[in-house]
């Protein structure tokens, strides 16, 4: 899509073609709000003026006032300027000087000059702070950075982020805090786990039937041992009993 400089030359080439103008003129072109385009030789009091219309013919532009794209606005009567004014909006800059921009408002692409006791000149490039606390970006003369004043919660936000070491530092203790809880967490669960399997095991053995006393060789050799010469002495004591009743 074209864009309205290249539009108006397209539309300067077609009125050639077409003879409505000839090649040699020199005009300049400016829009409306409402598109339509106007032709001056150059934007001074005192100049013819013209419209294009949808047939890219120039016709008469009728007595009025006329605000300009360009933030201009222009007077015109019989076709001819009569009064040129360029639209500027006047603004202070924390120091108290005072500048005009460009157009309605405050907006990238536009000019700015600086208001001085002999003359207005193009604002420096640079950062310059409005008494409201816009802060805009110049660069040869034309906006190209806005920054608005904060509210409180943006100021609010705007602190918060100047402690972001602080913040990211607090949300990474955060995360290995609940990482810690997680694992502890599933490491209770195994315990739980293993002892509840310890629990079954120990109450099984509990429930298994006592089973019989184990005996070996040397422990019964070690109580015959033990018994012989203790009956060899219970008969010995018998036998003289026996011998004492006769």
């Amino acid at each position: 899509m074209s864009n309205p400089k290249t539009a108006i030359n397209e539309i300067k080439n077609l009125m050639v073609k077409f003879g409505f103008m000839s090649e040699g003129s020199v005009m300049a072109s400016f829009k409306l709000e409402d598109n339509t385009i106007l032709q001056t030789s150059k934007l001074e009091v005192g100049n013819d003026i013209v419209k294009i219309n949808e047939e890219f013919e120039q016709v008469k532009l009728e007595d009025g006032s006329y605000r300009l794209v360009e933030n201009f606005n222009i007077d015109v009567v019989d076709s001819k300027i009569v009064a040129v004014k360029e639209i500027f909006v006047e603004a202070k800059l924390e120091d108290g000087t005072v500048v005009k921009v460009e157009g309605d408002g405050l907006v990238e692409g536009a000019k700015v000059v600086v208001v001085t006791p002999d003359a207005e000149i193009p604002a420096p490039d640079g950062v310059h702070k409005l008494s409201d606390g816009t802060e805009i970006e110049t660069k040869d003369g034309m906006i190209v950075m806005i920054k608005e004043p904060m509210g409180d919660a943006e100021a609010d936000v705007a602190e918060a982020e100047s402690m972001g070491e602080n913040v990211e530092m607090t949300k990474e203790m955060v995360d290995m805090l609940k990482d810690f809880i997680s694992k502890m967490g599933e490491k209770m669960s195994q315990m739980e786990q293993s002892y509840s399997s310890l629990q079954n095991e120990f109450n099984k053995f509990k429930s298994e039937p006592a089973g019989k006393k184990i005996r070996d060789g040397k422990t019964e050799q070690f109580n015959k041992e033990i018994l012989d010469p203790m009956e060899a002495k219970l008969a010995a004591i018998n036998g003289l009993r026996f011998s004492n009743k006769k």
